[in-house]
């Protein structure tokens, strides 16, 4: 209970801007949470997309296109233009996969301004705190030091408010961004291979 009212007031001596530094902290973590858990359903609808992977061309038929995931709608576009030549039906998978690829890197441009943004509010927040103690020094006089230290230190807390909040955000953007790439390539390689499966053509890579 000591915990949270020092945790109050001390959010309460930063004015303003600590609202929006909340704001935007909590809307940047839970866009982490949602790419997290994104990434978390796409890894294992594609390691059971891979469990039906045919071993062999006469087996087409038989493979599982699920429905609800990037896996699955890359196998139906892959296995759903088998009337047209093998260049046109690469050219389907591979626009189909710039399309999921788009909702894999979702969001991380978001997360990764707000965790900039985050202490630049917080030395906003500090300017203007130093700004309000030099008029409060110029109208009274500098004659108590402490008075004036106070209202520094007051005015710091946005930067140190900013910068505990930016902290974990960079630290999980890049873990996120990590995340895509590697659900990036395995997806690369699931439709490459559905690919081989079902055409006479080869090809090193959906994505050239």
């Amino acid at each position: 209970m000591d915990f949270l009212q020092t945790l109050l007031n001390w959010f309460s001596k930063g004015g303003i801007i600590m609202w929006p530094i909340l704001i935007f902290s909590v809307y940047g973590m839970s866009l982490c949470y949602e790419r997290w858990m994104h990434y978390q359903r796409e890894d294992k609808a594609l390691a059971g997309s891979w469990a039906g992977m045919p071993e062999f061309a006469g087996e087409a038929a038989a493979f599982p296109a699920g429905t609800g995931s990037a896996a699955g709608r890359l196998s139906r576009a892959a296995l759903s233009n088998g009337h047209l030549n093998d260049g046109a039906r690469v050219e389907k998978a591979r626009h189909a996969f710039q399309e999921e690829q788009a909702g894999i890197e979702k969001h991380l441009g978001t997360i990764s301004v707000i965790a900039s943004l985050l202490p630049m509010l917080g030395l906003l927040g500090t300017v203007i705190g130093m700004i309000d103690s030099f008029n409060a020094i110029a109208e009274h006089g500098s004659g108590n030091p402490r008075i004036v230290a106070d209202g520094i230190s007051v005015a710091l807390i946005t930067t140190e408010a900013g910068l505990i909040a930016s902290i974990p955000l960079f630290y999980l953007h890049q873990l996120l961004s990590t995340r895509a790439d590697v659900l990036t390539r395995r997806l690369d390689e699931f439709t490459t291979q559905i690919l081989h499966v079902h055409s006479a053509e080869r090809t090193d890579s959906v994505l050239r």
